[in-house]
């Protein structure tokens, strides 16, 4: 059987390179997510932890390899060249000679020492971080597929291995979220346990390429020392460059254009409250504390810490920082616990925003849960005694929360605006989809672009109030990213195009059936497309996603990446291809 070439074995360390460069941004910028926004979590380790996750980063990419290299790995030269690529990458020097084979072998026994549940905790249990999983999984498979493939050769054994791959990442994503389901302790641990894994990594025994290259514990100690610079810290920005980054963040949301207005018009009233106190003027105190209503996974959580970034930055509140909780990080199990709980989860928000999800079940119809009782009086003493501190925002599905603020006076007295999250639209929903793509490399031809739609106009046509919205396109390019690896068990030699490819028969939609997807994509369908430079709005086939299309109103060239879907077909004659070349 053939070997790879030169030119294929360049691609590969290439398109390897760049995914280790990928997984050490994602992990470097979600611990500066978590420092630059949910600071509350560190105790005072505010410092350490993005280095930290750099240390995390280096253990997962040394655990991927392991399970993407064959036993015999120190013997074949192409993955000895992927792990040279890998080794360069952790020490920032090269390893030659005689003495790659020899580190090689280290890295695949040090790898045996680390546990995924290890890894992978930041991206399951944090909030702020649980939407960035599918993006650490997909760069997982990336990298093992490269480097089982390197060789050119594919066996039953390499196919097992990149399956077992995924089974491992599920059951150590699985066990994790159980392991830290209802602990209110959760997100301090999980920081802890990261800065712990943080010195284990760093405490490796030393390879036996003393003066080949400086260990993982010297340059650890020494600060990071891989090939790629670590990343400057982000200059402190004034609160006016605060303000317009966080308002930068919300225009940049798919859809949600009624929550954005609702935004951009408090922000400015609170922009107007502050010159007027500025200038000696009298100020009204209206209460801040807010509702937000929708189906499940409509933006809540996003929005909301992008808010408390915006009170940050206004100065109506010192930090800015959002605590998210529900009612098990409020209510106890036995009598007299569930106050101090509740004080305890409040005090990680003061200076903040306290989100509260699916609040609606702190109180019951029949009036005799006494624990969340306790609960909603301990929060609205804290609401009005520390008004200047703290701003809850109570989240839950809309007839469950209307209900809920309206049986309780102290409630609607104190909540002072509703912000309504409306399900995702087809477009929308496939534009998310689209966006994850885009973050993990992925590229999507049109028959591709159209299945998805044709899938998530379908789920969305049948929806009921349980409709997944975001975590519906979520769960699809997690599953889709699965299944292209599956795909790609059975090829021989894997080329950086089939790596970032997203055929049609990959991808996967929730409670849809490749049948039904099959069904679906035989049926025609128009979709209304925004010209880049116009913005006018006009409709074309779906087969022309992701094609060159003339804009009817300019005339100009624009390449539409979706759609949102139409009634009927438009009577207008469909736009015009321009001339291929």
């Amino acid at each position: 059987m053939d070997t790879p070439n030169d030119d294929a074995i360049l691609a590969s360390i290439r398109t390897y390179r760049e995914a280790l460069q990928q997984t050490r941004d994602l992990f470097i910028s979600s611990g500066r997510q978590i420092v630059d926004h949910d600071a509350w979590m560190l105790d005072g380790g505010e410092t350490d932890f993005v280095s930290q996750m750099d240390d995390l980063h280096s253990g997962f990419i040394m655990k991927v390899f392991a399970v993407g290299a064959s036993s015999q790995a120190a013997n074949l030269i192409e993955q000895r060249q992927l792990g040279r690529v890998l080794l360069t990458h952790l020490w920032g020097k090269p390893i030659m000679g005689a003495q790659l084979r020899e580190a090689v072998d280290w890295l695949l026994d040090e790898a045996e020492n680390f546990e995924w549940h290890d890894l992978i905790q930041p991206f399951i249990v944090l909030p702020p971080l649980r939407n960035r999983w599918g993006e650490v999984m997909a760069l997982a498979i990336r990298m093992a597929n490269i480097v089982a493939k390197a060789d050119g050769l594919i066996g039953t054994a390499d196919a097992a291995r990149l399956r077992q791959l995924q089974a491992d990442l599920d059951q150590a994503a699985a066990q994790t979220e159980a392991h830290f389901a209802g602990d209110s302790r959760t997100e301090r641990e999980v920081v802890r346990k990261v800065g712990e894994d943080s010195q284990r990594l760093r405490k490796n025994p030393e390879p036996p390429l003393r003066q080949a290259a400086p260990t993982p514990t010297a340059s650890a100690q020494a600060g990071p020392t891989t090939a790629e610079p670590a990343a400057e810290p982000e200059p402190q920005l004034s609160p006016e460059e605060r303000l317009q980054k966080s308002l930068a963040k919300l225009n940049e949301l798919i859809g949600l254009e009624n929550i954005k207005e609702q935004v951009s018009t408090l922000t400015n009233f609170l922009k107007m409250e502050a010159r007027r106190v500025a200038e000696g003027l009298p100020t009204t105190e209206p209460s801040l504390h807010m509702s937000f209503v929708g189906n499940p996974g409509t933006g809540k959580t996003t929005v909301a810490r992008i808010i408390a970034d915006i009170f940050g930055a206004l100065g109506v509140l010192d930090k800015g920082q959002l605590a998210e909780t529900d009612r098990s990080g409020l209510v106890a199990e036995y009598a007299g616990q569930t106050g101090p709980k509740t004080n305890a989860k409040i005090d990680e928000a003061l200076d903040g925003v306290l989100f509260i999800d699916e609040a609606y079940t702190l109180i019951d119809a029949s009036g005799q849960d006494q624990y969340g009782r306790e609960a909603i009086q301990t929060l609205l003493k804290r609401m009005e005694d520390q008004r200047d501190r703290l701003v809850v925002i109570l989240a839950g599905y809309p007839n469950e929360m209307n209900t809920m603020i309206r049986s309780n006076p102290g409630l609607s007295s104190r909540v002072g605006t509703t912000m309504e999250f409306i399900d995702y639209t087809p477009g929308e929903l496939s534009r998310i989809f689209g966006l994850m793509c885009g973050k993990a490399k992925y590229e999507l031809p049109s028959e591709t672009r159209r299945r998805v739609l044709h899938g998530l106009t379908f789920l969305y046509a049948t929806r009921d109030r349980h409709f997944g919205n975001g975590r519906t396109a979520r769960n699809a390019f997690e599953r889709t990213v699965r299944r292209l690896a599956n795909r790609l068990a059975g090829i021989q030699e894997i080329t950086r195009e089939l790596l970032v490819t997203i055929a049609p028969e990959d991808i996967e939609i929730p409670d849809l059936s490749d049948e039904q997807l099959d069904a679906l994509g035989k049926l025609p369908m128009n979709v209304e497309v925004q010209c880049d430079h116009c913005q006018a709005k006009q409709p074309i086939a779906d087969t022309c996603l992701a094609t060159e299309v003339i804009c009817t109103a300019c005339s100009k060239t624009f390449e539409p990446g979706w759609g949102e879907p139409v009634a009927e077909a438009a009577e207008e004659p469909q736009p015009e291809r321009p001339p291929t070349s």
